[in-house]
């Protein structure tokens, strides 16, 4: 299918938010474009993902994408499903967009060759495997939740075999989400994501956090120390909204007045997209859903 001909069928007839503005009594400030696990690769389709479709599916998001102005776009994780190649062939879309992109590590971008592991975030035109920006009076926080993972250092790497006791332990826990696939944010990082939350506060910002795996609610799926994680969300009432990818098929689930949202995965189904616009505004947050991603509005706290 070409990429024009997804264009047409892809978003003819998606559902839109719109209507959640003409209530509001507040103007938007921005508005920011949203994907999730594209997870492209040059081979047959398997079940309900359709690798190869991925292209054609970017590609409309971006034409999407390009009819709005936007502050800036967000790939949440999973650009490719496996190999280096497939890099080359799923960046090619996001060569046409006026906008920029910042993309987030997901589980797949590391199913590489080992010897291409630690070059897959300057691959992905990352400065950092976790950091922040700011824009329009936000802090954007960008995590990433491979950093403890067996998928994501080489074999013999001492942060692989660290991250294969953790999950033996894990599993002898009985922890759900004690899977292979999925990974931990290390003690260095969350000490990093509290004193970055502090500071935001002292600046007088609110907070958005991108993620590749979720942390709430409970899923298979989920952060190996999503209880740590949700610890230092607890401990800043100004972080409004979490958002990330990695379960395709979607979740949303709100915990102490903060709102979790997964994003439904783009590489789902032969002939419908997943992706958002997402308009922020001083008291929530206003998610334009396209193909199977639904519309919602997510209200901030405090």
């Amino acid at each position: 299918m070409t990429q024009r001909t997804y264009s047409r069928r892809g978003f003819l007839g998606a559902a839109v938010a719109a209507p959640f503005i003409a209530r509001g009594a507040t103007k938007e400030l921005f508005a920011i474009g949203l994907v999730a696990d594209a997870q492209y690769a040059d081979v047959p389709d398997k079940g309900t993902r359709f690798y190869r479709a991925s292209i054609g599916k970017l590609g409309a998001a971006v034409e999407h994408f390009n009819r709005t102005d936007l502050a800036f776009c967000v790939h949440l994780g999973d650009l490719i499903d496996r190999e280096w190649r497939s890099f080359d062939e799923i960046t090619r879309p996001l060569s046409s967009s006026r906008h920029r992109w910042h993309q987030l590590l997901g589980n797949h971008d590391f199913d590489v060759l080992d010897t291409e592991k630690p070059r897959v975030s300057e691959r992905l035109g990352m400065k950092w495997r976790y950091g922040s920006f700011d824009h329009g009076g936000f802090r954007f926080v960008v995590l990433d939740t491979n950093d403890v993972s067996t998928y994501a250092h080489p074999s013999g790497a001492p942060e692989r075999a660290a991250a294969e006791r953790e999950l033996v332990r894990l599993q002898a826990a009985k922890m759900r989400q004690a899977r292979p696939w999925n990974g931990g944010i290390g003690a260095e990082q969350l000490a990093w994501l509290d004193r970055e939350l502090t500071a935001a506060r002292k600046s007088g910002q609110r907070v958005i956090v991108f993620a590749h795996h979720p942390v709430w609610p409970d899923n298979d799926h989920n952060v190996w120390n999503a209880p740590e994680v949700l610890a230092v969300l607890d401990r800043h009432p100004h972080v409004v909204a979490w958002l990330n990818g990695h379960n395709h098929a979607g979740a949303f689930g709100e915990r102490s007045g903060l709102p979790f949202v997964t994003m439904k995965g783009m590489v789902e189904t032969a002939a419908t997209t997943a992706c958002a616009i997402a308009r922020i505004l001083p008291d929530r947050l206003v998610l334009e859903g396209q193909g199977r991603e639904p519309a919602r509005e997510l209200r901030f706290r405090g």
